[in-house]
């Protein structure tokens, strides 16, 4: 007990004359960085920074400690699910902004994880995927994308949406388009049916003389063989059918099938 008061005093005494903090197990002693206000050195490649150990009971809760403290990490190890789940807290690092308990979480990408940005340039090991050449990126990425699958070049996403890719695409692989036109295929299956007033009608001619061609129908004409004015028609055997046409009006413009979108820069994770 003695010497931990006598450790405690000494720290004490270090602080108050010069404002800066040396805890070390070294064997010789130097000078403190002079950025630092508490300075951790060892020997030991074995050793490290041990936080205390606490049980959170919620993010909105301040237990063990009397109040929100800004600024204060501590190690909970402890599990509580709320029934708020916004509040449950997990064993792991968490600091205190003043208000709540936040838990602390670096999220490392992984080689090949794919993100959008709304900065152009590479940056911390993400690479713009323009469809450069493979071989223009650093040696260390240059492998990364050869054993993620891609082989000359990175994929071009300019105008493209990400798509979960099928059995029979290659990753990377640039498809689909931004209209589409339709066929007859695509086209309901329907019949239009349409009728004369009757199955078999009359036409009415005048007879103008022999020798003279007339028109009867439309593309066929007859020799009159008397010169009786008079008007005739022909018989019910004369019994047939009209076709017809109907023009669409349409010009084959294809439908647009983008939907509204907002624009973005999209990088895979090659490291640097």
């Amino acid at each position: 007990m003695k010497t931990i008061i006598t450790i405690i005093l000494f720290i004490s005494a270090l602080t108050t004359v010069y404002s800066q903090l040396l805890i070390s197990d070294e064997s010789t002693s130097r000078a403190v960085d002079s950025n630092a206000i508490l300075e951790l050195s060892t020997n030991s490649a074995s050793k490290g920074l041990l936080l205390p150990y606490v049980n959170l009971a919620s993010v909105t809760n301040a237990t063990p400690l009397p109040s929100h403290i800004t600024g204060m990490i501590v190690y909970n190890i402890n599990t509580s699910i709320n029934d708020d789940v916004n509040t449950s807290v997990f064993p792991g690092l968490y600091h205190n902004d003043g208000t709540a308990w936040q838990k602390l979480e670096v999220e490392t990408p992984a080689f090949g994880d794919i993100k959008y940005s709304a900065t152009s340039n590479d940056h911390d090991g993400w690479y713009l995927l323009n469809g450069r050449l493979i071989n223009t990126l650093s040696t260390n990425a240059s492998q990364k994308a050869t054993a993620l699958g891609f082989t000359s070049n990175l994929p071009n996403a300019n105008d493209h949406f990400l798509k979960y890719k099928s059995t029979t695409e290659n990753l990377g692989q640039v498809v689909g388009a931004n209209t589409v036109q339709l066929t007859q295929s695509n086209l309901p299956n329907i019949t239009l049916n349409g009728t004369t007033n009757s199955s078999t009608h009359s036409h009415v001619y005048n007879e103008r003389g022999t020798g003279v061609l007339v028109s009867i129908e439309v593309g066929s004409t007859r020799n009159l063989i008397d010169d009786n004015n008079q008007i005739r028609t022909t018989g019910a055997a004369g019994g047939h059918t009209h076709t017809y046409t109907v023009n669409s009006g349409g010009s084959n413009t294809p439908i647009a099938i983008q939907p509204k979108y907002l624009g973005a820069y999209i990088f895979i994770y090659l490291g640097n």
